[in-house]
Protein backbone atom coordinates (compact mmCIF):
# COMPACT_ATOMS: atom_id res chain seq x y z
CA UNK A 1 0.00 0.00 0.00
CA UNK A 2 1.45 2.98 -0.69
CA UNK A 3 2.08 6.06 1.53
CA UNK A 4 -1.39 8.38 -0.33
CA UNK A 5 -3.34 5.41 0.15
CA UNK A 6 -2.72 4.66 3.69
CA UNK A 7 -3.41 8.10 4.95
CA UNK A 8 -6.93 7.76 2.94
CA UNK A 9 -7.16 4.79 4.80
CA UNK A 10 -6.01 6.39 8.09
CA UNK A 11 -8.45 9.46 7.41
CA UNK A 12 -11.72 7.00 6.77
CA UNK A 13 -11.11 4.82 9.49
CA UNK A 14 -10.28 8.07 11.61
CA UNK A 15 -13.57 9.87 11.01
CA UNK A 16 -15.74 6.57 11.52
CA UNK A 17 -14.32 6.49 15.10
CA UNK A 18 -14.98 10.14 15.60
CA UNK A 19 -18.65 9.42 14.37
CA UNK A 20 -19.29 6.30 16.36
CA UNK A 21 -18.24 8.15 18.99
CA UNK A 22 -20.39 11.00 18.57
CA UNK A 23 -23.51 8.95 17.80
CA UNK A 24 -25.50 8.41 21.48
CA UNK A 25 -28.55 6.56 21.42
CA UNK A 26 -31.05 8.49 24.26
CA UNK A 27 -32.35 6.63 27.35
CA UNK A 28 -35.53 4.38 26.59
CA UNK A 29 -37.86 6.37 28.72
CA UNK A 30 -41.47 5.24 30.12
CA UNK A 31 -43.88 6.70 32.25
CA UNK A 32 -46.31 5.02 33.85
CA UNK A 33 -49.09 6.43 36.19
CA UNK A 34 -49.80 3.49 38.31
CA UNK A 35 -53.03 4.63 39.82
CA UNK A 36 -51.63 4.54 43.55
CA UNK A 37 -54.23 6.94 45.47
CA UNK A 38 -53.85 7.34 49.32
CA UNK A 39 -54.82 3.59 51.04
CA UNK A 40 -56.15 5.97 53.50
CA UNK A 41 -59.06 6.13 51.39
CA UNK A 42 -59.47 4.34 49.04
CA UNK A 43 -58.55 0.10 48.81
CA UNK A 44 -57.38 -0.64 44.98
CA UNK A 45 -54.88 -3.24 46.13
CA UNK A 46 -52.10 -0.34 45.99
CA UNK A 47 -49.78 -2.83 47.60
CA UNK A 48 -50.86 -5.92 46.34
CA UNK A 49 -50.01 -4.19 42.77
CA UNK A 50 -46.90 -2.37 43.98
CA UNK A 51 -45.11 -5.70 45.25
CA UNK A 52 -46.27 -7.24 42.03
CA UNK A 53 -44.99 -4.33 39.72
CA UNK A 54 -41.39 -4.73 41.55
CA UNK A 55 -41.46 -8.85 39.95
CA UNK A 56 -42.67 -7.23 36.56
CA UNK A 57 -40.60 -7.40 33.30
CA UNK A 58 -42.37 -4.56 31.94
CA UNK A 59 -39.28 -2.44 32.92
CA UNK A 60 -36.60 -4.30 31.48
CA UNK A 61 -35.64 -2.55 28.23
CA UNK A 62 -36.27 0.76 29.93
CA UNK A 63 -33.48 3.26 31.15
CA UNK A 64 -35.75 5.69 33.10
CA UNK A 65 -39.03 5.31 34.47
CA UNK A 66 -41.01 8.46 35.80
CA UNK A 67 -43.85 7.68 37.60
CA UNK A 68 -46.89 9.31 38.90
CA UNK A 69 -50.18 9.08 40.58
CA UNK A 70 -47.97 7.16 43.41
CA UNK A 71 -49.69 8.70 45.84
CA UNK A 72 -49.22 6.22 48.70
CA UNK A 73 -46.78 6.21 50.90
CA UNK A 74 -46.88 2.48 51.03
CA UNK A 75 -47.01 1.63 47.71
CA UNK A 76 -44.31 3.82 45.93
CA UNK A 77 -42.13 3.20 48.77
CA UNK A 78 -42.43 -0.14 47.81
CA UNK A 79 -41.75 0.45 43.99
CA UNK A 80 -38.68 2.64 44.71
CA UNK A 81 -37.30 -0.14 46.87
CA UNK A 82 -38.29 -3.40 44.89
CA UNK A 83 -36.79 -1.46 41.82
CA UNK A 84 -33.66 0.03 43.01
CA UNK A 85 -31.30 -2.55 42.23
CA UNK A 86 -32.32 -2.06 38.35
CA UNK A 87 -32.55 1.52 38.85
CA UNK A 88 -30.18 2.66 41.68
CA UNK A 89 -30.37 6.24 41.63
CA UNK A 90 -33.55 7.78 41.82
CA UNK A 91 -35.76 11.00 43.40
CA UNK A 92 -37.98 11.45 46.21
CA UNK A 93 -41.55 11.60 45.73
CA UNK A 94 -42.66 15.42 44.29
CA UNK A 95 -44.31 17.02 46.96
CA UNK A 96 -43.88 14.96 50.16
CA UNK A 97 -40.65 16.45 51.78
CA UNK A 98 -37.71 18.86 51.21
CA UNK A 99 -34.79 16.38 51.72
CA UNK A 100 -33.47 14.89 49.21
CA UNK A 101 -33.75 17.67 46.01
CA UNK A 102 -31.32 20.04 44.90
CA UNK A 103 -33.55 22.81 44.60
CA UNK A 104 -37.38 23.24 45.67
CA UNK A 105 -39.31 25.59 43.75
CA UNK A 106 -43.23 27.07 42.83
CA UNK A 107 -45.90 26.64 45.62
CA UNK A 108 -44.80 24.55 48.23
CA UNK A 109 -47.14 24.02 51.21
CA UNK A 110 -46.48 21.97 53.95
CA UNK A 111 -49.80 22.23 54.93
CA UNK A 112 -51.67 20.35 51.93
CA UNK A 113 -52.70 16.94 52.58
CA UNK A 114 -51.59 14.92 49.83
CA UNK A 115 -48.39 15.02 48.04
CA UNK A 116 -47.58 15.12 44.30
CA UNK A 117 -47.24 11.71 43.10
CA UNK A 118 -44.56 12.08 41.06
CA UNK A 119 -41.19 10.07 41.51
CA UNK A 120 -38.05 9.21 38.95
CA UNK A 121 -35.76 6.39 39.01
CA UNK A 122 -32.91 5.77 36.65
CA UNK A 123 -30.11 3.22 34.97
CA UNK A 124 -28.12 5.95 34.81
CA UNK A 125 -26.84 8.56 37.32
CA UNK A 126 -28.83 11.50 38.21
CA UNK A 127 -27.02 14.69 38.50
CA UNK A 128 -29.47 16.97 39.61
CA UNK A 129 -32.97 16.74 41.46
CA UNK A 130 -35.14 19.49 41.35
CA UNK A 131 -38.86 19.82 42.10
CA UNK A 132 -41.48 22.19 41.04
CA UNK A 133 -45.00 22.91 42.95
CA UNK A 134 -47.76 23.98 40.27
CA UNK A 135 -49.63 27.60 41.27
CA UNK A 136 -52.79 26.80 41.16
CA UNK A 137 -54.79 23.62 40.85
CA UNK A 138 -58.61 22.64 41.29
CA UNK A 139 -61.00 20.20 42.60
CA UNK A 140 -59.21 17.24 44.12
CA UNK A 141 -55.87 18.44 42.50
CA UNK A 142 -56.21 21.41 44.63
CA UNK A 143 -55.81 18.99 48.52
CA UNK A 144 -51.83 17.59 46.50
CA UNK A 145 -49.05 19.20 45.96
CA UNK A 146 -49.18 18.73 42.00
CA UNK A 147 -45.95 19.63 39.92
CA UNK A 148 -43.12 18.16 38.04
CA UNK A 149 -39.32 16.48 38.89
CA UNK A 150 -36.49 17.93 36.52
CA UNK A 151 -33.76 15.26 36.34
CA UNK A 152 -30.32 15.55 34.65
CA UNK A 153 -29.22 12.21 33.85
CA UNK A 154 -26.18 10.82 32.31
CA UNK A 155 -25.83 8.52 29.66
CA UNK A 156 -22.54 7.98 27.52
CA UNK A 157 -21.46 11.35 28.79
CA UNK A 158 -24.20 13.36 27.45
CA UNK A 159 -26.92 15.01 29.54
CA UNK A 160 -30.49 14.91 29.35
CA UNK A 161 -33.34 16.85 31.45
CA UNK A 162 -36.35 14.66 31.77
CA UNK A 163 -39.26 16.78 33.21
CA UNK A 164 -41.79 14.16 35.13
CA UNK A 165 -45.04 16.19 35.28
CA UNK A 166 -49.40 14.60 36.35
CA UNK A 167 -51.11 17.68 35.01
CA UNK A 168 -54.28 19.16 36.42
CA UNK A 169 -57.18 15.88 35.66
CA UNK A 170 -60.99 16.72 34.57
CA UNK A 171 -62.82 16.73 37.73
CA UNK A 172 -66.15 17.88 37.72
CA UNK A 173 -66.27 19.63 41.45
CA UNK A 174 -63.82 21.99 39.74
CA UNK A 175 -67.19 23.87 38.67
CA UNK A 176 -67.69 24.09 42.98
CA UNK A 177 -64.97 27.41 42.63
CA UNK A 178 -65.61 28.34 39.19
CA UNK A 179 -62.54 26.88 37.80
CA UNK A 180 -62.01 25.02 34.54
CA UNK A 181 -59.65 22.03 34.32
CA UNK A 182 -58.57 22.71 30.43
CA UNK A 183 -57.63 26.26 31.66
CA UNK A 184 -55.75 24.89 34.75
CA UNK A 185 -53.64 22.41 32.74
CA UNK A 186 -52.82 25.12 29.84
CA UNK A 187 -51.31 26.98 32.78
CA UNK A 188 -49.16 24.34 34.12
CA UNK A 189 -47.92 23.95 30.75
CA UNK A 190 -47.05 27.33 30.88
CA UNK A 191 -45.09 27.07 34.12
CA UNK A 192 -43.49 24.01 32.90
CA UNK A 193 -42.72 25.98 29.89
CA UNK A 194 -41.25 28.96 31.61
CA UNK A 195 -38.95 26.74 33.99
CA UNK A 196 -37.41 24.92 31.28
CA UNK A 197 -36.50 29.15 29.67
CA UNK A 198 -34.90 29.70 32.91
CA UNK A 199 -32.67 26.89 33.46
CA UNK A 200 -30.76 28.27 30.41
CA UNK A 201 -29.87 24.47 29.76
CA UNK A 202 -27.10 24.35 26.90
CA UNK A 203 -28.71 23.67 23.45
CA UNK A 204 -26.69 20.00 23.28
CA UNK A 205 -29.05 18.73 25.87
CA UNK A 206 -32.13 17.08 25.00
CA UNK A 207 -35.61 17.96 27.38
CA UNK A 208 -37.92 15.42 28.06
CA UNK A 209 -41.15 15.72 28.83
CA UNK A 210 -42.88 12.79 30.04
CA UNK A 211 -46.17 12.11 32.22
CA UNK A 212 -49.53 11.77 32.71
CA UNK A 213 -51.04 14.90 30.31
CA UNK A 214 -54.18 14.52 31.12
CA UNK A 215 -55.29 15.76 27.43
CA UNK A 216 -56.97 13.62 24.80
CA UNK A 217 -54.31 13.14 21.76
CA UNK A 218 -57.66 13.44 20.14
CA UNK A 219 -59.35 16.69 21.62
CA UNK A 220 -58.74 20.46 20.35
CA UNK A 221 -56.17 20.91 23.29
CA UNK A 222 -53.79 18.60 22.08
CA UNK A 223 -52.27 20.59 19.70
CA UNK A 224 -52.81 23.98 22.27
CA UNK A 225 -50.96 21.52 24.64
CA UNK A 226 -48.16 20.80 22.03
CA UNK A 227 -47.60 24.49 21.17
CA UNK A 228 -47.58 25.63 24.61
CA UNK A 229 -44.83 23.12 25.80
CA UNK A 230 -42.89 23.57 22.37
CA UNK A 231 -43.11 20.10 21.58
CA UNK A 232 -43.46 18.35 18.39
CA UNK A 233 -45.99 15.15 18.14
CA UNK A 234 -44.10 12.18 18.32
CA UNK A 235 -43.33 10.46 14.80
CA UNK A 236 -44.97 7.44 15.40
CA UNK A 237 -47.27 6.18 17.79
CA UNK A 238 -46.51 2.62 17.84
CA UNK A 239 -48.26 0.82 20.73
CA UNK A 240 -51.84 0.09 21.49
CA UNK A 241 -54.73 3.14 20.64
CA UNK A 242 -55.08 4.24 23.92
CA UNK A 243 -52.72 4.57 27.49
CA UNK A 244 -56.56 4.63 28.94
CA UNK A 245 -59.24 2.06 27.87
CA UNK A 246 -62.49 1.33 29.84
CA UNK A 247 -62.78 -1.33 27.16
CA UNK A 248 -59.95 -2.97 28.01
CA UNK A 249 -58.83 -2.28 31.35
CA UNK A 250 -60.78 -3.83 33.99
CA UNK A 251 -59.85 -0.99 37.02
CA UNK A 252 -60.39 1.77 34.28
CA UNK A 253 -63.65 0.16 33.41
CA UNK A 254 -65.00 -0.21 37.11
CA UNK A 255 -64.33 3.37 38.00
CA UNK A 256 -65.81 4.39 34.51
CA UNK A 257 -67.63 2.15 32.37
CA UNK A 258 -69.10 4.07 30.16
CA UNK A 259 -66.49 6.12 29.21
CA UNK A 260 -64.16 5.56 25.75
CA UNK A 261 -60.63 5.43 25.78
CA UNK A 262 -58.57 7.95 25.66
CA UNK A 263 -54.82 8.56 24.73
CA UNK A 264 -53.19 10.70 28.15
CA UNK A 265 -49.75 9.65 28.98
CA UNK A 266 -46.88 10.94 26.52
CA UNK A 267 -43.20 11.50 26.33
CA UNK A 268 -42.50 14.60 24.34
CA UNK A 269 -39.52 16.25 23.10
CA UNK A 270 -38.81 20.03 23.69
CA UNK A 271 -37.86 21.33 20.55
CA UNK A 272 -35.30 24.51 20.89
CA UNK A 273 -32.73 21.48 22.37
CA UNK A 274 -31.23 18.89 21.25
CA UNK A 275 -33.43 17.02 18.97
CA UNK A 276 -33.71 12.92 18.46
CA UNK A 277 -33.46 11.46 15.13
CA UNK A 278 -36.76 9.59 15.43
CA UNK A 279 -39.13 9.84 18.12
CA UNK A 280 -41.84 6.93 19.32
CA UNK A 281 -44.18 6.69 21.48
CA UNK A 282 -45.27 3.20 22.20
CA UNK A 283 -48.30 2.19 24.86
CA UNK A 284 -47.65 -1.36 26.26
CA UNK A 285 -51.05 -3.11 27.27
CA UNK A 286 -49.47 -4.78 29.81
CA UNK A 287 -51.19 -8.26 31.59
CA UNK A 288 -50.71 -8.60 35.36
CA UNK A 289 -51.24 -11.71 37.09
CA UNK A 290 -54.13 -12.40 39.20
CA UNK A 291 -54.97 -9.84 41.56
CA UNK A 292 -58.34 -9.84 43.66
CA UNK A 293 -60.72 -6.87 44.01
CA UNK A 294 -63.22 -5.81 45.93
CA UNK A 295 -66.65 -7.72 44.89
CA UNK A 296 -69.91 -8.79 46.93
CA UNK A 297 -69.19 -11.22 49.00
CA UNK A 298 -66.30 -12.74 47.26
CA UNK A 299 -63.80 -11.07 45.38
CA UNK A 300 -63.30 -10.85 42.01
CA UNK A 301 -60.47 -10.94 39.50
CA UNK A 302 -58.35 -8.51 37.36
CA UNK A 303 -55.37 -8.80 35.72
CA UNK A 304 -54.24 -5.08 35.66
CA UNK A 305 -51.36 -3.15 37.33
CA UNK A 306 -52.43 -0.05 37.65
CA UNK A 307 -55.75 1.53 35.25
CA UNK A 308 -53.25 3.28 32.89
CA UNK A 309 -51.11 1.67 30.67
CA UNK A 310 -47.33 3.08 30.49
CA UNK A 311 -45.68 4.81 27.73
CA UNK A 312 -42.50 4.03 26.65
CA UNK A 313 -40.09 6.31 24.21
CA UNK A 314 -37.32 5.53 21.86
CA UNK A 315 -35.30 6.91 19.35
CA UNK A 316 -34.74 3.33 17.09
CA UNK A 317 -36.66 0.60 17.57
CA UNK A 318 -34.24 -2.93 18.44
CA UNK A 319 -34.61 -6.39 18.83
CA UNK A 320 -36.00 -5.74 22.34
CA UNK A 321 -39.09 -3.50 20.94
CA UNK A 322 -42.29 -5.00 21.52
CA UNK A 323 -43.85 -5.59 17.91
CA UNK A 324 -47.70 -6.40 19.04
CA UNK A 325 -50.15 -6.44 21.20
CA UNK A 326 -49.93 -8.48 24.48
CA UNK A 327 -53.88 -8.50 24.39
CA UNK A 328 -55.74 -9.58 21.69
CA UNK A 329 -57.46 -7.68 18.97
CA UNK A 330 -60.16 -9.46 18.00
CA UNK A 331 -62.06 -10.36 20.78
CA UNK A 332 -61.95 -14.00 21.31
CA UNK A 333 -64.84 -14.49 23.41
CA UNK A 334 -67.65 -12.18 22.54
CA UNK A 335 -68.72 -15.09 20.55
CA UNK A 336 -68.30 -18.78 21.63
CA UNK A 337 -70.42 -21.74 21.67
CA UNK A 338 -70.03 -24.54 23.97
CA UNK A 339 -70.50 -28.42 23.23
CA UNK A 340 -71.38 -30.63 25.75
CA UNK A 341 -68.72 -33.20 25.22
CA UNK A 342 -70.99 -36.64 26.04
CA UNK A 343 -74.01 -35.68 23.31
CA UNK A 344 -71.59 -32.77 21.51
CA UNK A 345 -74.77 -31.28 21.26
CA UNK A 346 -74.38 -27.33 21.89
CA UNK A 347 -75.97 -24.90 24.61
CA UNK A 348 -78.88 -22.65 23.43
CA UNK A 349 -81.85 -20.53 24.53
CA UNK A 350 -84.92 -22.03 23.26
CA UNK A 351 -87.85 -19.68 22.28
CA UNK A 352 -88.77 -19.20 26.09
CA UNK A 353 -85.39 -18.38 26.85
CA UNK A 354 -84.41 -22.18 28.60
CA UNK A 355 -81.24 -22.88 28.41
CA UNK A 356 -80.57 -26.53 26.70
CA UNK A 357 -78.24 -28.65 24.99
CA UNK A 358 -81.90 -30.36 23.11
CA UNK A 359 -82.73 -29.99 19.25
CA UNK A 360 -84.65 -26.26 19.01
CA UNK A 361 -85.83 -25.52 16.20
CA UNK A 362 -85.48 -21.47 16.33
CA UNK A 363 -82.99 -21.12 18.80
CA UNK A 364 -82.52 -17.54 20.31
CA UNK A 365 -79.37 -17.94 20.71
CA UNK A 366 -76.44 -20.62 20.06
CA UNK A 367 -73.16 -18.24 20.69
CA UNK A 368 -72.44 -16.16 23.65
CA UNK A 369 -70.07 -13.62 25.32
CA UNK A 370 -67.91 -14.54 27.98
CA UNK A 371 -66.73 -11.88 30.15
CA UNK A 372 -65.04 -11.92 33.45
CA UNK A 373 -66.82 -9.07 34.62
CA UNK A 374 -64.08 -6.38 34.54
CA UNK A 375 -63.69 -4.96 31.88
CA UNK A 376 -66.23 -5.19 29.49
CA UNK A 377 -64.32 -7.04 27.00
CA UNK A 378 -62.41 -10.53 28.17
CA UNK A 379 -59.17 -11.01 26.99
CA UNK A 380 -57.59 -13.68 28.79
CA UNK A 381 -60.19 -16.22 31.21
CA UNK A 382 -58.08 -18.36 33.71
CA UNK A 383 -58.91 -21.13 35.78
CA UNK A 384 -61.31 -20.58 38.03
CA UNK A 385 -61.89 -16.87 37.47
CA UNK A 386 -65.71 -15.60 37.61
CA UNK A 387 -67.83 -14.80 34.84
CA UNK A 388 -70.67 -13.81 33.45
CA UNK A 389 -72.37 -15.87 29.83
CA UNK A 390 -74.47 -13.33 27.69
CA UNK A 391 -76.50 -13.96 24.51
CA UNK A 392 -75.66 -12.17 21.53
CA UNK A 393 -76.99 -10.09 18.98
CA UNK A 394 -80.04 -8.33 20.30
CA UNK A 395 -80.02 -10.02 23.30
CA UNK A 396 -76.68 -9.18 24.58
CA UNK A 397 -78.59 -7.92 27.46
CA UNK A 398 -79.72 -11.24 28.77
CA UNK A 399 -77.68 -13.31 31.00
CA UNK A 400 -77.03 -17.18 32.17
CA UNK A 401 -79.01 -17.21 35.34
CA UNK A 402 -81.29 -19.58 37.29
CA UNK A 403 -84.29 -20.31 38.96
CA UNK A 404 -85.13 -21.69 42.34
CA UNK A 405 -85.46 -24.76 40.96
CA UNK A 406 -81.82 -24.70 39.86
CA UNK A 407 -82.42 -24.50 36.21
CA UNK A 408 -80.48 -21.94 34.14
CA UNK A 409 -82.47 -19.57 31.58
CA UNK A 410 -81.65 -16.34 29.73
CA UNK A 411 -82.85 -13.80 32.26
CA UNK A 412 -82.67 -9.81 31.32
CA UNK A 413 -80.26 -7.78 32.66
CA UNK A 414 -79.00 -9.92 35.79
CA UNK A 415 -76.42 -12.51 35.66
CA UNK A 416 -75.51 -15.06 37.98
CA UNK A 417 -73.18 -14.15 40.68
CA UNK A 418 -71.11 -16.49 40.84
CA UNK A 419 -70.84 -18.34 37.98
CA UNK A 420 -67.07 -19.75 37.41
CA UNK A 421 -65.27 -21.60 35.25
CA UNK A 422 -62.86 -24.32 35.00
CA UNK A 423 -60.45 -26.63 32.77
CA UNK A 424 -60.33 -30.53 32.67
CA UNK A 425 -56.51 -29.94 33.06
CA UNK A 426 -55.72 -27.08 35.03
CA UNK A 427 -53.58 -24.34 33.10
CA UNK A 428 -51.66 -21.11 34.03
CA UNK A 429 -52.60 -20.16 30.22
CA UNK A 430 -56.15 -18.29 29.12
CA UNK A 431 -58.34 -20.08 28.21
CA UNK A 432 -58.77 -21.80 24.68
CA UNK A 433 -60.83 -23.23 21.29
CA UNK A 434 -61.02 -26.70 22.11
CA UNK A 435 -60.30 -26.34 25.96
CA UNK A 436 -62.36 -28.94 27.75
CA UNK A 437 -64.19 -26.87 30.93
CA UNK A 438 -66.56 -27.40 33.43
CA UNK A 439 -69.03 -24.56 34.79
CA UNK A 440 -69.84 -24.15 38.55
CA UNK A 441 -71.82 -21.56 40.65
CA UNK A 442 -73.57 -21.60 43.68
CA UNK A 443 -76.03 -19.36 45.68
CA UNK A 444 -74.97 -16.51 47.78
CA UNK A 445 -74.57 -18.99 50.90
CA UNK A 446 -74.48 -22.09 49.30
CA UNK A 447 -72.09 -24.74 48.20
CA UNK A 448 -70.63 -24.59 44.75
CA UNK A 449 -72.71 -26.66 42.83
CA UNK A 450 -71.79 -27.90 38.89
CA UNK A 451 -73.49 -27.56 35.64
CA UNK A 452 -74.88 -30.38 33.35
CA UNK A 453 -78.41 -31.51 31.08
CA UNK A 454 -80.42 -33.37 32.68
CA UNK A 455 -82.08 -36.40 30.58
CA UNK A 456 -84.25 -33.78 28.98
CA UNK A 457 -81.37 -31.45 27.66
CA UNK A 458 -82.24 -28.59 30.24
CA UNK A 459 -79.05 -27.12 31.97
CA UNK A 460 -79.60 -27.71 35.36
CA UNK A 461 -76.94 -27.91 38.25
CA UNK A 462 -75.51 -31.04 40.75
CA UNK A 463 -73.04 -31.33 43.34
CA UNK A 464 -69.37 -31.09 43.31
CA UNK A 465 -67.15 -32.19 42.54
CA UNK A 466 -68.20 -32.47 38.74
CA UNK A 467 -68.45 -35.35 37.08
CA UNK A 468 -67.46 -36.29 33.11
CA UNK A 469 -71.55 -35.70 32.61
CA UNK A 470 -70.67 -31.72 33.29
CA UNK A 471 -67.48 -31.39 30.71
CA UNK A 472 -68.01 -28.98 27.91
CA UNK A 473 -65.60 -28.16 24.91
CA UNK A 474 -65.06 -24.28 24.43
CA UNK A 475 -65.51 -23.02 20.50
CA UNK A 476 -64.00 -19.87 19.92
CA UNK A 477 -62.05 -18.07 17.92
CA UNK A 478 -58.48 -18.37 16.95
CA UNK A 479 -56.98 -15.47 19.15
CA UNK A 480 -55.33 -12.29 16.66
CA UNK A 481 -53.40 -9.26 17.96
CA UNK A 482 -52.64 -6.45 16.85
CA UNK A 483 -49.46 -5.93 14.59
CA UNK A 484 -47.08 -3.10 15.22
CA UNK A 485 -44.26 -3.38 13.22
CA UNK A 486 -45.50 -1.19 10.45
CA UNK A 487 -44.87 2.12 12.94
CA UNK A 488 -41.33 1.07 14.33
CA UNK A 489 -38.56 2.49 12.76
CA UNK A 490 -35.23 0.87 13.21
CA UNK A 491 -31.45 2.18 12.57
Amino acid sequence: MNIKKLIVAVTLFTSLLINAKEYTEPPKIMSYNVYMLAGTLFNTKQIKRAELLTQSSIFNNSDIVAFNEAFDNNGSQIIADGLKKRFPYYTPVLGRQLDGWDNTEGSWNSTTPEDGGVFVMSRYPIHYKAQHIFADACGADGLSQKGFVHVKVEKDHKLYNIIATHVQADDKTCSNTREIPSDIRYEQFEEITRYIAQQNIPQDEMVIIAGDLNVAKNSAEFSDMLSVLNSAEPDSFAGAEYSWDPAMNALAYKSYPNLGGQLLDYILIEKYHQQPAFWHNQILDVIAPKIEISGTLDNYYSYEYSDHFPVVAFQYADDTTLTQSARPSNKPYNNIRIEHMNTTRSIKVDSNEWLTTDDVSEPISINFKLNTWLPENAFCVHDNDYIQLSLTDNYSNYFWNWNISGYYFARKNNAADYLKIGRKDKKNTCIKDGDEIYLYDRSELGSNKYLLPDSSGWLISASMPYQNDGLFVIRMPETTYTDWSNKLNYR
